[in-house]
């Protein structure tokens, strides 16, 4: 089963920081990794942000800490 796949992280208030995945995606295992970059390519600061997964009847939306 393929669909649509939408994974993004955002800062503690809420603006969007990246995008990380915007395609379709057969069903299964997969795995991203998020170098600490915004969408301009500028490094961000260590913190709190939060992700959102959103896919075929799903939507996740999850805090994680980034460490430098």
């Amino acid at each position: 089963v393929e669909g649509n796949v939408l994974l993004s992280i955002y800062d503690i208030t809420g603006r969007l920081v990246t995008t990380l995945v915007n395609d379709n995606m057969s069903s299964g295992y997969h795995s991203v990794n998020w170098d600490g970059t915004a969408i301009k390519g500028t490094s961000v600061a260590a913190g709190l942000y939060i992700y959102s997964l959103q896919a075929e009847g799903v939507a996740l939306t999850r805090k994680m800490v980034l460490m430098k």
